[in-house]
């Protein structure tokens, strides 16, 4: 039955994703598209939903050391405009994505802004000695002509297997991968082998793009004291992520799992759901909560009592097949 929707579906994807094209024709071919006046990296991808750019986005800003910036749009803050984003910042001045980023890395200097050429132009005029800034979630953003596009798509959902919106999950035509310079293979498994890629690159080559594999890792959850979890431990864990049945399973996997909370992806967390989740520990009483770090940007007005009981993990992409250094030269030929 899924499958004949799909079909239906399909026409109106087509539509859709002709519009798409149309777009990118208007700004690209007519020129409209320019460059921010500073080295610009834009990570992104074709789907629909997680993929893993924020992981990434911050990953290539990293490498950079103090001359590198990060700029994001901000998915749904409350309020418009171009705003520096500060440790424990409001989600709803920011939005989740930028927070996670600014608390990962407090020396990073993050800015939303869903204008990013007026982004790049203020940030400049507060770090004038920026020299490189990267862009999450842009690939589509195309006002702005980045010097370097680099390319997500899932190992589980690949975008050569997908349909336009509504039939699929892509935003636009798989043949716009063309337009990335490298394209990355994310969330594969850890022992992914040389066949399993080698037969996943034939089918990207047509898009005569580079093509790298990335696992990504799950690091070792700590409390706000700086205490790890032990892997014994009971847990409940909650996420609201655009994959929760990953962290389900990554979850379930590394540690006594009781109970799993999932929400739609920047699910707003209330008094509602740490109510469900107290009398979930009350029940058991040597569990804790085990999240994310960008579920845990929005859980600021988080009761004491459970967030004595919080312990928070987070996600680094790990390049497979010795390709990390591979990865960079691309990325930064221009030093």
């Amino acid at each position: 039955m899924f499958a004949l929707l799909r079909y239906l579906l399909l026409p109106l994807g087509y539509i859709y994703a002709a519009g798409a094209w149309m777009r990118r024709f208007y700004f690209r071919i007519g020129r409209k598209s320019k460059s921010g006046g500073v080295y610009t990296i834009a990570i992104g991808n074709l789907a629909a939903g997680g993929s893993g750019k924020t992981p990434m986005t911050l990953f290539v800003a990293q490498k950079l050391k103090n001359n590198s910036a990060v700029l994001s749009r901000g998915y749904k803050r409350k309020i418009k405009g171009f705003r520096e984003v500060e440790i424990n910042d409001m989600v709803e001045n920011c939005g989740d994505e930028p927070l996670e980023m600014k608390n990962a890395s407090p020396e990073l200097p993050v800015f939303v802004c869903e204008k990013r050429l007026e982004g790049i132009g203020q940030l400049l005029q507060i770090y004038p000695d920026i020299s490189t800034v990267v862009l999450d979630d842009a690939f589509q953003h195309l006002p702005l002509k980045a010097d370097k596009y680099v390319l997500l798509t899932d190992y589980q959902k690949p975008f050569y297997q997908d349909w336009p919106m509504p039939a699929g999950r892509l935003r636009e035509f798989p043949c716009t991968a063309a337009e990335a310079d490298v394209i990355v293979v994310t969330k594969c498994p850890a022992d992914l082998s040389e066949q399993t890629a080698g037969s996943i690159r034939q089918k990207l080559e047509k898009y005569g793009k580079p093509v790298f594999f990335c696992h990504y890792e799950n690091a070792v959850p700590i409390n706000t004291n700086g205490d790890s979890l032990a892997s014994d431990t009971q847990v409940l864990a909650v996420s609201g992520l655009a994959g929760n049945d990953a962290f389900r399973r990554w979850s379930d996997k590394n540690y006594t799992l009781i109970s799993f909370f999932g929400y739609p992806d920047h699910h707003a967390f209330s008094e509602t759901d740490y109510g469900n989740w107290t009398r979930e520990l009350q029940i058991h009483e040597n569990a804790v909560i085990l999240t994310t770090r960008k579920d845990y940007a929005r859980m600021r007005d988080m009761p004491d009592g459970l967030k004595n009981r919080l312990f928070i993990t987070f996600t680094t992409p790990k390049f497979l097949f010795q390709q990390e250094d591979a990865f960079i030269r691309i990325l930064f030929n221009y030093f």
